[in-house]
């Protein structure tokens, strides 16, 4: 019989608050010697701090379905001294039993009950993966059945948490199991549909890297892969979209604030500023109609990254130094300020230190127009003596001029967010900046507007919105819109993008078309400017149409048609 076996007949048959001493026993003699850590001598009670380590653990689920997970337990568990208890749930593709193994046992040392699983589909866990389907979220609470029934846990002060995938089932749990008094959520999302297909673009790069993540390491529903190619493939109708969308919407947190808000339970919420996976727009938006005790990290790095050391390895961590602040304060009533102090820390490149606000939206925050006048037609300019058309303008001032600036998908641009998504994703939360020049911008395929030289800091803090007026060549299409921090002789750092697509347009109407772009914590220097490219195509969004299909995009400006920038910004 293998071991995880064993352990969980052991685990299941026992149903007293005692039953967990089963599951571990005091090191011999021969063993205190040698005594490294609980990982090196699992189910064995620490002799240094008295925890246990349970690797492999088989839970049996709502429906039968085998989960496999890891324990920790702190001193005194043996006794059956109640504890707080934190269940902790696997990401995506990730042997989650394992994942926060550092964690818990920092957890468990400070008198935690940690138990971590394996999502439904991947490694051992049977079953298939849902993406945040109901018997997924239901797993969550048969796990915590599971730690009832085998552990002294304290089940007045239960506490789930996750991240990535683990972080959306953990907001989800805590929705619709009353038992979790609160959630703590890293790199997850708000509005899933959001993050597979914004303003109609499909995140092609990171839905693929998930789903062939998925194949790699487990079973997904066949589901999952058939709404990807949907929405990937430019000759998808109408009708299918809206499939997707429906069938998105139950697995979003941002349904379910409103049980969340009903019986008040705090929320703690970590999100990556360059995370292209799960973008923070709408866990921003998901924070902001939360109405009970709440805190949001916006930190520098890409999807799951910056919190992954703490999680695996236990290393001193922001993200997870301050969640483990949180469940003393609402596991424990430690009165240690967490929920007191600001709201929202965010951490601000290029410099990366961490500015604090009472909530968000932040008062200190106010929008800031930035007007785009058209380059024109490429021209000599006697009146300076230089040459016009190559670029268009930023200013405070609204558009006076009729003019068009026309681009075509013959070709991308130098504007891009990396020709590998992921490794410029990781360059920038590594301030290693994805740099062109503006100059380098074609003017056929693309467009730039740019600024004056900044007299004092333009401190950006929140999500950029870029709204123009279009009229496409054909029914569909689509824009990519990149935001940048340029110096004097027109080297651009990104600091951030979005993108629209249309797919049912009417050729040659025009159009208002809203860009939202990720949010972004950025100061641009004084003496440096503000630019804009506006181009048809980049490698980490699916293209509007098939391979070779030819279509323009015609900006159109006039005094009635303004096309403009609103920047969130910090005020000095």
């Amino acid at each position: 019989m293998s071991r995880y076996i064993s352990l969980s007949l052991v685990a299941m048959a026992i149903c007293t608050p005692a039953a967990h001493a089963s599951l571990c026993r005091p090191a011999a003699a021969s063993e205190i010697a040698g005594y490294v850590s609980p990982f090196s001598s699992p189910s064995i009670i620490s002799p240094v701090d008295g925890t246990c380590w349970v690797p492999e653990i088989a839970i049996a689920s709502h429906d039968g379905t085998r989960l496999m997970a890891s324990l920790f337990l702190p001193k005194g568990a043996e006794g059956g001294a109640a504890s707080p208890g934190i269940v902790m749930v696997g990401s995506w593709a990730t042997p989650g039993q394992y994942e926060y193994m550092g964690q818990a046992q920092r957890l468990a040392k400070g008198g935690y009950i940690v138990l971590s699983y394996t999502a439904r589909g991947f490694y051992n866990s049977e079953g298939l993966a849902g993406v945040a389907a109901p018997a997924d979220v239901r797993d969550v609470s048969s796990v915590l059945d599971w730690l009832q029934a085998n552990t002294p846990v304290d089940m007045q002060n239960v506490g789930v948490s996750g991240i990535s995938y683990g972080a959306g089932l953990s907001m989800m749990a805590l929705a619709q199991d009353a038992r979790f008094k609160t959630a703590v959520a890293f790199s997850g999302w708000g509005q899933l549909m959001d993050q597979m297909y914004l303003d109609g673009s499909a995140n092609y790069t990171w839905s693929n890297v998930l789903n062939l993540l998925g194949a790699a390491t487990g079973r997904r529903d066949p589901l999952v892969d058939r709404q990807v190619r949907i929405l990937n493939d430019p000759d998808s109708t109408s009708a299918q979209i809206a499939d997707v969308t429906a069938w998105a919407a139950p697995r979003s947190p941002s349904q379910f604030i409103a049980q969340i808000n009903q019986r008040n339970a705090p929320v703690f919420i970590s999100k990556n500023l360059q995370d292209d996976m799960f973008t923070a727009n709408s866990s921003m938006a998901m924070f902001s109609a939360l109405t009970g005790p709440k805190k949001l990290l916006l930190n520098k790095g890409i999807h799951a990254l910056t919190e992954f050391p703490g999680a695996l390895l236990g290393e001193d961590n922001y993200p997870y130094d301050e969640a483990r602040r949180w469940f003393d304060r609402f596991l424990k009533g430690v009165r240690n300020g967490v929920d007191t102090e600001p709201q929202v820390s965010m951490q601000v490149r290029p410099a990366n230190v961490r500015e604090s606000f009472g909530t968000w939206p932040a008062p200190e925050v106010a929008e800031q127009t930035w007007h785009l006048t058209p380059r024109g037609a490429l021209r000599f300019d006697f009146s300076c003596f230089c040459r016009k058309g190559d670029k268009g303008t930023l200013s405070a001032v609204r558009n006076s001029s009729s003019a068009t600036d026309t681009i075509h998908n013959f070709s991308d641009t130098t504007a891009t967010t990396g020709p590998l998504p992921l490794l410029a994703s990781i360059r920038a939360a590594n301030d290693i900046a994805v740099v062109t020049m503006m100059q380098s911008v074609g003017l056929s395929t693309g467009v730039r507007y740019e600024g004056a030289a900044l007299a004092t800091p333009l401190k950006i803090r929140g999500v950029p919105r870029l709204t123009v007026q279009v009229a496409p060549s054909q029914a569909r299409a689509q824009l990519v819109a990149y935001l940048y921090d340029v110096d004097a002789i027109g080297i651009a750092r990104l600091i951030t993008y979005g993108s629209r697509s249309v797919h049912a347009a009417v050729p040659g109407q025009t159009v208002r078309y809203p860009i939202e772009l990720s949010a972004a914590a950025y100061d641009i220097p004084a003496g440096h400017h503000l630019g804009i490219v506006i181009d048809t195509a980049d490698p980490l969004y699916a293209p509007a149409v098939r391979p070779g299909e030819r279509f323009s995009m015609r900006l159109v400006f006039d005094r009635a048609l303004e096309s403009t920038l609103v920047l969130p910004v910090r005020q000095q």
